[in-house]
């Protein structure tokens, strides 16, 4: 895992030792981490900075610190990453990290806030810091068996009920001949995922789930000429047709087709599912604006 240049190998200490370890221990290992042949300065990229120390207590904890011979700028391990401008322990942010990462269906605030005894406002801010730092920053196309599916989460829309009898009453005063029916993903978020079979997967919030939308999506982030696109019989993938070869599975017949065993979407299906999993039993609630920070954004 990569946390903005930070590189926590599968080799790292334990969630136990790292919980007791000191905030010197947690900085020497970040320098390990970040800069294995010594400190370079984050603002002009120069090797050759000499060290200060603190002689006086100040509210700021770091004792030592490095000032770039070039730039005469100061700084620490921690400039440019996402513990700058902290005053939470580093242990606190390891071990937040650690629960991250190591939770299938995600960790919710709530329950950082319990486990490390933070306010509930400081450890929603780490864990949207988290999310952030461990987005892809380059995106190279995606290439070979190709995935796409679009779904919706949230619960019934509220008043539905009266909708409904509305609705009935039209019909008894010769409005409509039969009642409309709300469309299953009205009053929804819908979102479209991309998964490369045995390889990545990329998935947004999108306002509208259309052609026009969708197609934009497909081309800006598959290789036209080494991909295969397998969707759902959904009208918006229809015009992809023209640009990529395109496969389609009806799902109101099959899942999985007898003849073509590999055209299926299975595979974004259960991405879907763990994803929510994690909203609905873990997280409960995610509004609009925030419910790209919770998906391997495009």
């Amino acid at each position: 895992m990569q946390v903005e240049g930070i590189a926590m190998a599968d080799q790292a200490p334990g969630f136990l030792s790292v919980a007791r370890w000191t905030d010197d221990q947690c900085r020497d290992y970040l320098e390990r981490r970040r800069w294995p042949s010594g400190p370079v300065c984050p603002k002009c990229g120069d090797r050759n900075p000499y060290s200060i120390t603190r002689k006086s207590r100040t509210k700021n904890v770091v004792k030592t610190l490095y000032r770039c011979r070039a730039c005469r700028k100061d700084y620490t391990v921690t400039v440019g990453t996402i513990f700058e401008d902290s005053h939470i322990p580093l242990i606190k942010w390891f071990a937040a990290i650690y629960l991250m990462v190591g939770s299938k269906k995600g960790i919710s605030s709530h329950q950082l806030h319990r486990e490390l005894e933070l306010t509930y406002r400081s450890a929603w801010f780490m864990s949207h810091r988290i999310r952030e730092a461990m987005r892809d920053k380059n995106l190279p196309f995606l290439t070979g068996t190709i995935e796409a599916d679009e779904t919706y989460i949230g619960g019934k829309p509220r008043g539905h009920r009266v909708w409904r009898e509305r609705a009935r009453d039209e019909v008894e005063m010769g409005l409509l001949e039969k009642p409309r029916n709300r469309a299953p993903s009205e009053g929804k978020l819908a979102m479209f995922g991309i998964l490369e079979r045995d390889g990545r997967v990329r998935s947004l919030h999108v306002d509208r789930v259309t052609a026009q939308n969708m197609r934009s999506i497909l081309l800006k982030n598959i290789d036209k000429k080494t991909s295969r696109l397998m969707t759902d019989r959904h009208p918006a993938y229809r015009p992809i047709r023209r640009d990529l070869p395109h496969s389609v599975i009806g799902h109101e017949l099959t899942y999985v087709d007898p003849e073509h065993p590999d055209i299926h979407t299975q595979a974004i299906e259960g991405y879907w599912s763990l994803l929510k999993r994690g909203i609905y039993g873990v997280f409960h609630h995610v509004s609009s604006p925030y419910l790209g920070n919770y998906l391997k954004r495009v």
